[in-house]
């Protein structure tokens, strides 16, 4: 039992250097995001909006679905975490907004597992402000989470309950000002679930603040379709920073991407096959390369999007 808890221990702190909730917290899905050190709240643009900023999915003007598969702090001997994401955004129309999907899942064979599934809803809401679009475009979306972690205890903890769920929800705002100026926020796990088994472990609530900037040839240095984004993540009375850049060359066809946060510094790319009914295949990858790991050779992500 003593082994078991001590590669339990180990592998939850690999994963998230505090304690079993933080797998929830913290942030290991949707490559383009992560290329981009996971600042992305006043992007959130794409399928991956319902992680980082449920409001983007009004922004989506195709219909999307992304799939992520990665491998985790690549090189530390007997550890096998992984990271996988599914997300789907349905865009209904002008007046009635768009709804989303999107399960998430971080884990290890037999030892532990971390699912969060999201369902989401956000709508533009310049036609009940009275406020031109032409000048700023908001959005507000709501997303309902449900958490599950599973842990595969041994014989001797047999009388416990293996996993353990909850319900919550996030609330997202996003403002995209036609300077090129782009604000989100983002408040998640509104009620602060308890996902613990025999003691309180709740997921506290996160506020995430972020400040973007968009141009088509960023001025000065001209570089094409540029993005930047700052994000403040305010928890637990801390405030941790992410910020990431982007920009497409060869005709908007390929993404370079470049990011950090505290823990880890992150490059990615991407590339877009366009067809002829305007649907577009996307081939992404990110790598991050942790701080405070040194063991580790770095976390490898890789997705496929196809917006129709």
């Amino acid at each position: 039992m003593k082994k078991f808890l001590a590669v339990l221990l180990l592998t939850i702190m690999v994963v998230t250097a505090q304690k079993a909730q933080a797998a929830f917290e913290d942030t290991y899905w949707g490559v383009r995001a992560l290329g981009m050190g996971g600042a992305f709240t006043a992007v959130a643009n794409d399928a991956n909006a319902p992680l980082y900023n449920i409001a983007g999915i009004a922004n989506c003007g195709q219909r999307e679905v992304t799939l992520m598969g990665s491998r985790l702090f690549a090189g530390l001997d007997g550890v096998e975490i992984s990271a996988n994401y599914l997300g789907a955004v349905y865009p209904i129309s002008e007046e009635w907004g768009a709804v989303s999907f999107a399960w998430s899942s971080l884990g290890t064979p037999a030892l532990a597992r971390y699912d969060t599934f999201n369902l989401g809803y956000a709508r533009k809401l310049n036609d009940i402000t009275g406020i031109d679009i032409d000048i700023v475009n908001l959005s507000a979306g709501l997303n309902i989470k449900y958490l599950r972690q599973e842990i595969n205890f041994d014989e001797e903890d047999n009388d416990l309950s293996n996993s353990k769920g909850a319900v919550t929800g996030d609330i997202g705002l996003l403002a995209t000002f036609e300077n090129g100026l782009r604000v989100g926020f983002s408040s998640k796990y509104l009620t602060s679930p308890d996902i613990g088994y025999e003691e309180k472990d709740s997921v506290s609530n996160m506020n995430v603040l972020g400040i973007g900037y968009f141009s088509e040839l960023l001025p000065y240095v001209n570089i094409p379709t540029f993005t930047a984004d700052l994000d403040l993540i305010f928890i637990d009375g801390e405030t941790k920073f992410r910020i990431g850049l982007e920009s497409y060359i060869l005709d908007d066809k390929l993404g370079i991407r470049l990011g950090g946060r505290e823990e880890a510094f992150d490059i990615g790319f991407g590339y877009e096959f366009t067809f002829l009914n305007d649907s577009t295949l996307a081939i992404d990858y990110a790598f991050e390369l942790p701080f405070e790991i040194e063991e580790s050779y770095g976390s490898h992500f890789i997705a496929l999007s196809f917006r129709f």
